[in-house]
């Protein structure tokens, strides 16, 4: 019996396809700097796309060289929706939160930042595992409300990440937050990033190691397991604090000792970066567009209506160039191609250069003519078939045979309008011929039998 092949079954390919469904459907972000002194923030760029990954160009390089429609033309096929953009003056730096590719666009003053490396320098247990950058953080933001501009700007922040469901997000994929707070005192916004983590709660502290960490913890000092989990320990001083309030039910498994249906503490440390905002102004388009709000120029309907004008009429004198620019294209195309036709019609009328022979040949039309009348005028009759039908009388006197320019055609049989035949030398005048076209003969002697032939007809005139 002939074996067969087992065929293999794509057990992980729907849930593959599902995910890279899901990941296309969210918003992707480009983090990139601009400007004379944009490269300074350099490493807060770095650290703002560690923050916004995994949606956004980890990878991205840019230049002095590049603008902001090289960034635009590049979003579309890759379906990037926000741009977030570092600039920097001599006085203070930036950050732009702008819609691609139409807007709107929010410029934020940047008064303090803290790196990722700042904030976990100063603490004794940092937390920053791999995993932890594989998932989108949730958002949290508080006292946005009241003001037009700050809807927007709530807007603007909830789009940069994506929606989650509560009914079908899996608690393992909450690993981290952003919390965003509105001081409506000061108008600047506090931007700080936690990571999550969870704790079993109601057991001893050796319990909790035991079931937190991977490694098999050192029992040398104990004569029994019972006596380790026995054993009573302290806590943190953190773990103390607010303690009931951190505690929470979990409603499915999360791991490492956090279970179903058990209360469990949610803990939060900070891995930054951490910012300090301001909103100064906000547009409608791409970096460029109407000004809705500043917050240090204030102008009035008359003013914002002159500048309104002003916009559209720059707009207006924009696309007429642009639509003038595209005609001219269009024309030279028109009169690139109506020459490129021209050329080529006057290449095919151009005479081809003439072989000597064809030049020959051409004169020799002539001569024939006026070997006939000077027959027709000596002897008195028309010129018989030895000078019309090719037996090659006439050209063998004259030696204007097809076989050169000037010399007689070869020996043999005689073909139509003196064609000379592979044979030896000329019977009269003309040497055997030498170069020329292999079926015509080579170029003949001189023109030797001309007065022959004209002697030959005086004879026959006086005969007669």
């Amino acid at each position: 019996m002939a074996k067969t092949r087992r065929v293999k079954k794509r057990t992980q390919q729907a849930g593959a396809e599902e995910a890279a469904k899901k990941a296309s459907a969210g918003p992707k972000t480009f983090v990139f700097w601009r400007g004379k002194h944009g490269l300074i923030l350099k490493s807060l760029e770095a650290d703002l796309r560690k923050m916004m990954s995994p949606n956004t160009a980890t990878n991205l390089r840019e230049s002095k060289r590049n603008v902001l429609k090289d960034f635009v033309h590049i979003a579309g096929p890759l379906g990037v929706t926000q741009f977030l953009i570092l600039t920097a003056t001599e006085n203070a730096c930036y950050l732009r939160i702008a819609k691609a590719p139409r807007g709107p666009t929010i410029t934020m003053k940047i008064h303090q930042y803290s790196l990722m490396r700042d904030v976990t320098a100063v603490q004794s247990r940092p937390r920053m595992p791999e995993s932890l950058w594989q998932t989108a953080p949730l958002v949290v933001m508080n006292n946005f409300g009241g003001e037009e501009h700050l809807k927007l700007v709530t807007a603007l922040f909830q789009n940069l990440f994506p929606a989650i469901n509560v009914h079908s997000t899996s608690l393992k994929s909450c690993k981290r937050v952003l919390l965003l707070s509105y001081d409506k005192a000061t108008k600047r916004i506090q931007l700080r990033h936690y990571s999550i983590s969870a704790q079993p709660s109601g057991v001893s502290k050796s319990v909790k190691a035991l079931v937190s960490q991977r490694a098999v913890p050192d029992m040398g000092a104990v004569q029994d397991v019972s006596e380790f989990l026995s054993k009573s320990g302290y806590g943190s001083e953190s773990e103390g604090e607010d303690a009931a309030d951190s505690r929470v039910t979990l409603a499915e498994d999360v791991g490492r000792g956090n279970l179903a249906s058990r209360q469990s503490r949610v803990k939060l440390q900070e891995v930054g970066p951490r910012l300090e905002l301001e909103v100064v102004k906000v547009e409608e388009g791409l970096c460029d567009g109407k000004v809705l709000f500043h917050s240090y120029v204030k102008k009035s309907a008359g003013q914002a209506s002159e500048q309104q004008s002003e916009k559209e009429l720059e707009r207006a004198v924009k696309d007429k160039r642009r639509k003038q620019q595209e005609e001219n294209v269009r024309r030279k195309e028109s009169d690139r191609k109506r020459q490129a036709g021209e050329q080529a019609e006057a290449q095919g009328r151009k005479k081809r250069k003439k072989q000597w022979w064809e030049e020959e040949e051409a004169g020799q039309q002539v001569s024939d003519d006026d070997d006939r009348a000077y027959y027709r005028e000596q002897v008195g009759e028309d010129p018989g078939d030895e000078m019309g039908r090719g037996t090659g009388v006439q050209k063998a006197f004259t030696g204007r045979g097809r076989g050169g320019p000037r010399g007689g055609f070869r020996g043999g049989e005689h073909r139509d309008r003196g064609r000379a035949s592979r044979g030896g030398r000329g019977d009269f005048g003309g040497r055997r011929g030498a170069g020329g076209p292999p079926d015509r003969g080579g170029r003949g002697g001189s023109a030797r039998g001309a007065p022959r032939f004209r002697g030959v007809v005086r004879q026959k005139a006086r005969a007669k």
